[in-house]
């Protein structure tokens, strides 16, 4: 469960209103990896239970006690030593970030109040329960040592250094107006990513909320006046709301499919991805009783395979991303060799200590400026630029072939999703998993029953009359099926044009296919592809003697040539009656 520092300033009002004042009078660990604090009220008692399993951390007041371990781990041993019978005397969340601290006051010796701060890093996979004195580290739940982190230990005895700060302004303190013109005014992709930047405690899914909120699309790049102002407004109504309710402010639980709260959020949500569930809470602290009371359900196979192609092909546009910039970067290995070229002819005029020379270009007789290094010669100078332009050069060629091999990969992928959109049988299913397994996508944890069992699936077949025969592939072996083993020379196949879908085989007993049938076989691999809610989808058809597989390619591709392109839009009711 992700939980924004947003929505953690809403338990910090909560731990303040039902924990501030109270006296810890026992200390527990259900598990290695949790914490349960027993405190006294003034009339009666309550509980904190802190959760940083598997790096789904949560804190929260529990309304039903987990069961405690008759043999207490050390650190519960060292906790019971330095906190029971403390009194919490303050609660604070460091800014917007995902740490909240509870100071406690104990009395030490010569009655004389000690302070100790037990600190809660909500942070994900490096969550952290940290007890400090005088900011020295006393003892934690995980330890951190040099070779781990460079940038800070948790040890016993170290000094207590935060996680880094995050930049930014305060979502819920700093002017509106303010937050939305530094967004505004950043270098990024979209305004979403600049708003991330311009700001603390919230990620991409409260963003996305405020967007909507004030009827903004997250790709723009750039707002105009008017959305400015609607989104400051936003803004400044969500923060009054949040300051007038604090603890009891709603909050939204977005649900997955594998019944598992996937985020908290403080607005309600209008971007619901397909097989999510929302659920409206009265206040933080139930909603996150209800998150650690669900029990995760796992995903059909279907489901868990397409969830695997989607963060496959989330990661692949990422590196095809940086591969571009790496190849637009090394776009300019001519000019570096220009450089270099123009150094050697001009090598007298330059003097070892220079950090830069004023030349003529030897190739188009311009001025150009050349940076100089003042520690090498004028002939180490340009041996450094001719290293360069080789990198380049070299940088061009290896990045091409890794764009290319990216492009092929992401490629297939799209065709897996094509198949998972059509796949509707157990077999059809167990194959595309199959071929998963093959292409590494998939690691096989049990070789000695791969492919035991599993049944050959069959192409969809429809017949049109007493004349024609359609068969459709719904995966990517019987794509290859369809148009190489049932598919004659004289056949027509069908695909849509530069869109993952189905191979589709047309055949008939006529010495030419009738046009009738021709529409048909087009609405079909229209409808079997990831167009089929499209309009005016593009079709290819040609004749199956022109459809060639290249040696050592993917299943299901293939290149063709002397196609025929056909625009269609699926009829829906026409095809679900050949469907039934």
């Amino acid at each position: 469960m992700n939980i924004e520092g947003l929505t953690l300033k809403l338990l910090t009002d909560t731990l303040n209103e039902e924990l501030l004042g109270s006296k810890i009078y026992k200390v527990y660990m259900p598990n290695p990896q949790s914490l349960l604090l027993l405190v006294r009220r003034t009339r009666d008692t309550s509980s904190l239970l802190a959760d940083m399993h598997n790096g789904s951390c949560v804190l929260y007041l529990p309304q039903q006690l987990p069961e405690n371990p008759e043999t207490p781990p050390t650190f519960c041993m060292l906790l019971r030593k330095h906190l029971e019978e403390g009194r919490i005397t303050k609660i604070s969340q460091s800014g917007l970030d995902r740490i909240i601290t509870l100071e406690i006051d104990l009395l030490g010796a010569s009655s004389k109040i000690i302070t100790k701060k037990l600190i809660f890093e909500l942070t994900g996979k490096n969550s952290n329960i940290i007890l400090t004195q005088d900011d020295v580290i006393i003892d934690s739940l995980k330890h951190v040592s040099a070779a781990q982190s460079s940038y800070r230990t948790i040890l016993p005895g170290k000094a207590y250094i935060a996680p880094p700060p995050q930049e930014g302004l305060n979502l819920l303190t700093d002017d509106p107006a303010k937050i939305v013109q530094t967004a505004n005014s950043l270098p990024a992709a979209n305004f979403a990513k600049a708003f991330i930047s311009a700001t603390t405690g919230v990620g991409k899914m409260t963003t996305l909320e405020l967007l909507a909120a004030a009827d903004i699309l997250p790709q723009e790049v750039r707002l105009e006046t008017c959305a400015c102002q609607s989104l400051a407004q936003v803004i400044g109504k969500m923060q009054a709301d949040m300051q007038l309710q604090a603890a009891k402010h709603p909050v939204y639980a977005l649900i997955s499919r594998t019944n598992q709260v996937k985020t908290l959020l403080v607005l309600p949500p209008q971007n619901v991805q397909e097989g999510m569930q929302v659920k409206e809470f009265a206040d933080i602290n139930s909603a996150l009783n209800f998150a650690v009371s669900l029990k995760p359900i796992q995903l059909p196979r279907h489901e868990q395979l397409q969830k695997l192609v989607n963060s496959e092909t989330a990661k692949l546009k990422k590196k095809l991303q940086a591969l571009q910039e790496d190849l637009a970067n090394a776009a300019n290995a001519e000019e570096q060799r220009m450089l270099a070229d123009t150094i050697m002819a001009n090598i007298y005029q330059i003097k070892k200590g220079q950090t830069s020379a004023g030349l003529i270009n030897i190739y188009d007789g311009e001025p150009v400026t050349v940076s100089l290094s003042p520690i090498l010669s004028p002939t180490e100078n340009a041996q450094a630029y001719y290293k360069r332009y080789n990198k380049y050069k070299r940088a061009q060629t290896e990045v091409r072939l890794q764009l290319e091999a990216t492009e092929e990969m992401l490629a297939y992928l799209e065709s897996l999703d094509a198949s998972l959109l059509t796949a509707t049988t157990k077999e059809e299913i167990e194959e595309i998993n199959q071929e998963m397994l093959d292409s590494g996508l998939l690691k096989d944890t049990n070789k000695k029953k791969k492919n035991a069992g599993l049944q050959k699936s069959q192409p969809l077949h429809i017949r049109l009359n007493s004349e024609a025969d359609l068969y459709i592939g719904k995966n990517n072996k019987q794509n290859d099926y369809v148009t190489f083993t049932l598919g004659n020379p004289k056949d027509l196949w069908f695909h849509t044009k530069d869109i993952p879908g189905s191979h589709v085989i047309l055949k008939t007993s006529l010495p030419e296919a009738r046009q009738e049938d021709i529409d048909l076989a087009v609405q079909l691999a229209a409808y079997f592809s990831k167009a089929r809610d499209g309009s005016n989808v593009p079709v290819d058809c040609v004749q199956r003697r022109y459809v060639k597989k290249p040696a050592g390619s993917k299943p299901g591709f293939v290149i063709f040539t002397n196609q025929n392109t056909y625009y269609t839009t699926p009829d829906m009711e026409l095809i679900q009656k050949y469907l039934k």
